[in-house]
This record gives C-alpha cells, structure tokens and sequence, in this order.
C-alpha cells in the first residue's frame, strides 16, 4: 500500500489568506486524481492531474466555486453544488449544465447518482430536510418528507433507503424504508400529493437518542457507519470531538460500536480566513478494504493521518508532519492526500505537480 501527499514545485512563501489542496476523486480510466484548490475561504477551484505526466490543469471556470464534487457511476462527468445550485460538467462538454429543480427545494447536499441521468439527495422543502429524487431535467420527485422530522444522510442499497432521521425534540436515530420511485414525468406537486396519499414505512436500525448523527456510509444493506459529533460548536473551542461509529446486522438485532474518536481544529469549521470551504467534508474518515484512514489532532496542534485496522481493531499512526494533513481518497495503487499549504501557490494553467513520499 502506498501513500502520496500532493506538494508543487512552485510554490512561495506568503502571509496571505491559507490556502488548501486536496483530492477529491480519482478517475480510473483516466488514471487521474481530481483535486481542489482551495484559493481563498470563500473560493475553490477543480484540478485534473495525470499521475503519468505530473501534468495539472483547471476543470472548470474560476467563477465556479465546486463543492460537494461528486462523480457520476460511469464516470463521464462529474457533479457539485455551485452557490446552492447542482451541477453537472461532462468531461467532454466545455460549461456545466445547471439542473433547474421544478420544486421549490434548497440547501441541497451532496446528490448520490442512480445512474447518469437520476441522483437521490437530501434538500430542505417547507423548512424541513426531506429526500428526493431528481432527473436531468430537473424533475423532483419526493422519496421521503414529512413536517416536523429532517431525513438527511440518504444511502440507496438495492430498493432500500437508508438515512438519519432528526426530530423537532432533537432526537436522532438511523433508519431505513423501501425506496419507491415513479420514473414516469410528472409536475412537483403532483408527486407530492401522490406521496402524502400513501407515505413508506420506516423501520429503526439505531436510536442515538439526543447524541447528534452525521454522514451516515453504508457499504451493504447489513453494514455502515456513522459520524456523532458535539451538540453545540463554539468558536471559542480550541478543537471538535467526533466519534465514528460501526453497525452491523446477523440474522437479528442491530449491533454498534464506537471504533475510534477524533479531533478537528474548530478553525477549519467556523468563519475566518482559514476555514474551510467545504467545512467538514474533506476532514471525514475514509473507509477502505482493510479499514478506515482518517485525521485526528488531539495527539498534536496538526491534523495527522491515521489508520484503524478491521482486522485487529487497532489504530496506528500513518505520517505526521508540521502541518495539516485531510482530503484522503483511495486509487489503484493506494491512497493519496492533501492538505494545508504552507505559504502560498499559484495557480497557472500546466502547472507540474509532484508527488511526495511519505
């Protein structure tokens, strides 16, 4: 197994604004890593890198800021939230197509793609988190929605959907119901009328009671993960505490266990110069064959990267050096990260990058 941090040749010293760098998807047709750079905390841009040639250049205009970067499952393209808005760049088309939702719904969340023409995504409509399907034309149709309760997280395995269920009293639990989609055109409205009609059931898996719930991963329909974190974020807090959890199904009850815990400077999470973007996305854990890598700070005043083993149930450190490391993403021959730039780059079209050993 191999581990690459991305670093530049060009790169000089500043006492601007900090700067970030990170993969965020490998393409294995292409064997390149798609990476963002964070330029500013209220700008990112979207690089392409041939790890064969070293060779770098910009996906998309500087007026795009990509957040959420998603690839669609053929890998003809991608997605990403701009400004609130989804968007869908082939790589053979020179500007992104806008999906224009029939629906009043916002504050879209990263979509998951059923296939290149249909994703499934958490949304607010009416002040609540609800899941919807939405097609390329921008057809929303509700999967689940109901006042008063927040559905978000969504994970689609086979015809089930599960997700993380928020009551107005505060109360989390993981749960999962049949997805039930019509693929047939229709108007918004429509769908939802349909829907309020004859609402799915939905079973329990979990109930955290007022611990809050993030980010759920399911890797099969008897097995995922899940993020806890702090009720109550203050920016006076030196750091974040999470803690990553592990559930799985035999034959009967539900079974979960806390794997690890970890640590996150709380500057990367609220406003000012060196937050992130994309907040927490590029700081959770990455779950592999073999285990789970993930950045912790609690052993040091630096994000280190880590490696909990499925098999041992041990955890162990990977690399530490003098400054942020996050952004971790497995490809064919490994993993590769980024992380806090020290000092400054800039960013020109054909900029060589190089990989360094770790």
């Amino acid at each position: 197994m191999r581990v690459w941090c991305l670093a530049f040749l060009c790169y000089f010293f500043s006492l601007h604004a900090k700067e970030f760098l990170y993969p965020v998807g490998y393409h294995p047709e292409r064997d390149t890593v798609f990476v963002i750079y964070q330029k500013t905390s209220t700008h990112l841009e979207l690089w392409e890198w041939d790890l064969r040639t070293k060779y770098a250049h910009q996906l998309l205009l500087s007026r795009y800021s990509p957040a959420g970067f998603t690839f669609l499952p053929d890998y003809s393209g991608f997605s990403f939230i701009d400004n609130g808005m989804l968007k869908v760049k082939q790589l053979l088309k020179r500007s992104p197509r806008t999906i224009e939702y029939d629906a009043p719904i916002y504050n879209v969340e990263q979509v998951n793609w059923i296939d290149s023409k249909i994703c499934y995504t958490s949304g607010k409509y009416q002040d609540y988190f609800g899941i919807f399907q939405i097609d390329w034309d921008g057809l929303v149709q509700p999967i689940l929605f109901q006042e008063g309760v927040d559905y978000q997280y969504p994970q689609k395995i086979d015809q089930l959907l599960f997700f993380i269920e928020r009551t107005e009293e505060g109360s989390y639990r993981v749960a999962c119901t049949d997805y039930f989609a019509n693929y047939q055109k229709d108007e918004f409205n429509n769908w939802m009328d349909s829907y309020l009609k004859s609402k799915p059931l939905i079973q329990e898996i979990l109930h955290f009671d007022k611990k809050p719930l993030a980010f759920l991963r399911m890797i099969s329909a008897y097995e995922g993960f899940v993020l806890s974190h702090s009720k109550v974020l203050s920016k006076n807090d030196p750091s974040v505490s999470f803690d990553y959890y592990h559930f799985t199904q035999d034959d009967g009850p539900w079974n979960v266990s806390l794997l690890f815990s970890f640590t996150v400077p709380t500057q990367f999470l609220v406003t000012g110069y060196d937050r992130l973007y994309e907040s927490i996305l590029p700081l959770l854990p990455n779950v592999c064959q073999r285990g789970i890598y993930y950045v912790d700070s609690s052993a040091t005043s630096f994000l280190a990267l880590y490696f909990f083993e499925f098999s041992t149930g041990k955890k162990r450190l990977v690399t530490q050096v003098n400054q942020h490391i996050f952004g971790v993403r497995s490809y064919q021959a490994g993993i590769i990260y980024g992380g806090e730039i020290k000092g400054s780059i800039e960013m020109t079209e054909g900029v060589w990058m190089k990989l360094g050993f770790e």
